[in-house]
Parts: C-alpha cells; sequence; structure tokens
C-alpha cells in the first residue's frame, strides 16, 4: 500500500515538474533561448557587448592643414605636409607625411538601410514593422543609435517576448553591421552632424566615424597611419571632427 502511494506521489510529482517546464517554455522559452544565444554570438564577436561611450577628450590638437575638401565637405587637420592625395568617386585619400592618412567615402555610396527596408521586401518590412512599429525609425541615425546601444547584457530569461524581440533584432543588426575591430565605440558631434566613432587611436589600426546630418546623408571617414597604431591621438581626430562644413550645396 505504502509502495503505492509513493508511486503516485511520484507521478503527481513528475506530472507537476511536467507542467511547471510547460508552462516555463511557454512562457519564457524563447526569452531562454535567445539570451544564450546572444551570450554565444558575444563570445565569438565581443564587440557585441560595447555600447556608444562618450569621448575621453573633447580637446582638439591645432590645425596644420586647412582647405581640405572630398564630396563637398571640408575639413582641416593637425598634420603638416601632404605627401599624396587621390580623388575617386567611391572614395579618397589623403596621406600626410607623418604618416596619418584620412579615406573619406562618398556620400552617394553609402545605404540607405531605412529606405531600403520600407521600399524592399514586403515580408522583411511587415517584420520589422511588427517589432518597432510602423515609423520605424525616425533617420538612418536613430537606427544605427539603436543598433550599437544594444547589448547582450539587456536580455534577460524574465524580460518579454516583444523586448527580446526588439533587443534580438537590434543584435543581429550589429552583427551584421560590425564594429571594423574596433575596441570601443564612442558617440561624436560635429558642427550640423552626429553620430558614432568606431576605435581608440591608442588601441585600433583603424578608426572609422560615421555621422549622420539633419537630411539622413551619411558621411564615413577611416583614419589609420602608415606609422602604426597608437601614433596619434584622439585630440588629432577631434581637430577634423571639428573642423567638418558642409558646402550650401550638400543642404
Amino acid at each position: 500500500m505504502g509502495e503505492k502511494r509513493e508511486s503516485a506521489l511520484a507521478t503527481i510529482i513528475l506530472a507537476l515538474v511536467t507542467l511547471a517546464i510547460g508552462v516555463y517554455a511557454l512562457a519564457y522559452g524563447l526569452q531562454t533561448m535567445f539570451y544564450f544565444q546572444a551570450k554565444h554570438w558575444a563570445s565569438s564577436a565581443p564587440f557585441l557587448r560595447e555600447v556608444p561611450q562618450p569621448l575621453p577628450s573633447t580637446a582638439a590638437s591645432p590645425v596644420q592643414e586647412k582647405n581640405l575638401s572630398f564630396y563637398g565637405v571640408s575639413f582641416a587637420a593637425p598634420w603638416k605636409g601632404i605627401l599624396a592625395q587621390t580623388n575617386g568617386d567611391a572614395h579618397s585619400e589623403v596621406d600626410f607625411r607623418t604618416g596619418p592618412v584620412i579615406i573619406f567615402f562618398n556620400p552617394a555610396g553609402e545605404k540607405d538601410i531605412l529606405s531600403s527596408i520600407r521600399d524592399g521586401d514586403l515580408k522583411t518590412y511587415d517584420r520589422y514593422e511588427a517589432v518597432f512599429g510602423s515609423d520605424l525609425f525616425p533617420t538612418n541615425y536613430d537606427l544605427y543609435w539603436a543598433v550599437y546601444n544594444a547589448s547582450p547584457a539587456s536580455l534577460s530569461p524574465f524580460i518579454s517576448r516583444a523586448q527580446v524581440e526588439r533587443i534580438g533584432t537590434l543584435l543581429e543588426w550589429k552583427l551584421a553591421f560590425g564594429a571594423s575591430e574596433a575596441s570601443t565605440i564612442y558617440k561624436v558631434q560635429a558642427d550640423g552632424l552626429r553620430g558614432l566613432q568606431f576605435g581608440d587611436p591608442s588601441k585600433d589600426a583603424m578608426i572609422v566615424m560615421r555621422l549622420f546630418d539633419a537630411h539622413n546623408a551619411q558621411y564615413r571617414l577611416l583614419f589609420t597611419s602608415r606609422a602604426g597604431r597608437g601614433t596619434f591621438p584622439q585630440s588629432d581626430i577631434n581637430c577634423v571632427l571639428d573642423s567638418l562644413k558642409l558646402t550650401p550645396e550638400v543642404h
């Protein structure tokens, strides 16, 4: 008799455990699965954990070269003496005698991601609309800001499905967009421009800057040096950033 009671009790406990697992899986299964998936992604792509930080310093080096211009954007540089300058349809480059190199990409070639979503495959648009709403994001800058502010740290097995779908989609975009092997992401701002800087010149071989104007145009610059990493400070990049001016025809 005792054995039957124990067997019945064990059956009830097993049924309750099975029910509890089923309820958990139904309520939090997607969240738990994506929580561990994001941890796996971050182990192979550590930049997923990085989110934009304020610049360590906004001080700028003195201007040495003036009146530089590519694609309707003028700027100055803190390095004296131009070794070579090339102008191209896709990108242009200026090399300075002391080693630094600036590559400026043609804004006309930068992808308008929001327009491609709105005007692209209807199923893809419907999916993103279900996650982010009918307006998606006001501008491409807002999209990039949301993407690079997403982090696996924002995930939990116990957040809502709507939250995990939003954060999960942003992390998928972050993986696709990449971060140019940057160790750090900074928030930056210039005259009429705002955006992100990928990389720390004291650590990284390349620094990439993505800037956006009020009209949704994107400007991308790459800083590097023939002398190697750590050969110019953040204040040199700030000098270029502070000097950026859009010509009237760009507006």
